[in-house]
């Protein structure tokens, strides 16, 4: 057989190849059969003329031939030709390839880096001069302008709704929204007007759940003496000054209820929907127009004057569509 494998000597590369993304996929497909698996063993101790591994691994010549073939067009062997035979070997400078270095995409940044480079793409889009432009419609991108609002909360400090609101409100005007989605993604919790960032709470102080019934009790009427303020309310369009006109005994509740329903795309007013998806959320103002002054007189009723007050502004806005958004006369809620 061929007797002059054990001399010759196949000289490596100086250097570790850069392999592109083809030439790396092109190898792993070449190491994936078991045949050549067997190969690259006999060759991984010497040198082999393709005479001489046939006989090793008891297969034909022509099957051996065409696997070192696959080896050779996938640039895993050289060859050298020694007298009568052709000897092949593995490329050296493939043999200290790591499966981290055949994995990795070339001129791929580490994964971390990207994703740090992405957040900070969102964040200069989403708040060009300090203040949010607009809240993004992509999940991804809304929570990385969610976790910036997070920031402007301390870990294990509670905060009253004011104070919740007043934080919002410096990076972007609808703070109820934001407040909402906060909760909502579960990056803070809230129980009655207390809010605070998830799995912060101070060292000994109970979670949400396992708060005492005195401690909630006391949230509880902390929130039903709050006073309740009934009026008559806008959406308003700013660009063509359509508005969906409303009124409630608790304004308070509306408001929010219009400002979360539109920013998640569940709005049941069609046309002031399509409004909002053409103009984006900036376009548009939530506004108390007039609240009920309660009078200390025996005859006084806060929903008679909140009649009267809806039907003074029916008059002045006339938001019935198409001039506006209302699609009937009853406005209250």
């Amino acid at each position: 057989m061929c007797g002059q494998c054990d001399s010759v000597t196949i000289e490596s590369d100086s250097a570790a190849p850069s392999l592109s993304l083809t030439a790396r996929v092109e190898l792993l497909k070449a190491l994936g059969d078991v045949s050549r698996l067997a190969v690259v063993s006999a060759l991984l101790e010497r040198p082999h003329c393709a005479e001489e591994l046939a006989e090793r691994l008891g297969r034909a010549a022509s099957t051996v031939a065409f696997h070192l073939r696959k080896l050779d067009e996938a640039g895993l062997v050289t060859k050298q030709k020694a007298q009568y035979y052709v000897v092949y070997a593995l490329r050296g400078d493939l043999l200290g390839l790591t499966l981290r270095d055949l994995a990795t995409l070339p001129g791929a940044a580490p994964e971390r880096q990207r994703v740090a480079d992405a957040r900070k793409e969102v964040l200069r889009e989403s708040f060009p001069e300090g203040g949010l432009r607009k809240m993004p419609r992509q999940q991804r991108k809304r929570r990385v302008v969610l976790e910036a609002f997070l920031e402007k909360f301390e870990p294990g400090v509670r905060y009253p709704e004011a104070e919740v609101n007043e934080r919002i409100h410096t990076l972007f005007a609808d703070h109820c929204t934001v407040r909402r989605m906060l909760v909502d993604e579960g990056l803070m919790a809230r129980d009655a007007e207390v809010y605070w960032r998830t799995g912060t709470l101070p060292a000994g102080e109970p979670k949400a759940e396992e708060a005492t019934m005195e401690t909630r009790r006391e949230l509880k009427q902390r929130y039903l003496e709050t006073p309740k303020r009934a009026g008559v309310f806008q959406v308003k369009n700013t660009v063509d000054g359509k508005v969906l006109l409303g009124s409630s005994t608790n304004l308070h509740g509306p408001l929010n209820k219009h400002r979360f329903m539109l920013s998640h795309g569940g709005h049941g007013n069609a046309a002031l929907l399509a409004d909002w998806r053409r103009l984006g959320p900036e376009a548009f103002v939530f506004e108390e127009l007039e609240v009920v002054e309660v009078k200390d007189d025996p005859g006084f009723s806060v929903e008679g004057e909140l009649t009267r007050l809806e039907e003074v502004w029916m008059d002045r806005l006339r938001p019935l569509a198409p001039a506006g958004y209302n699609t009937g006369g009853k406005i209250r809620e």
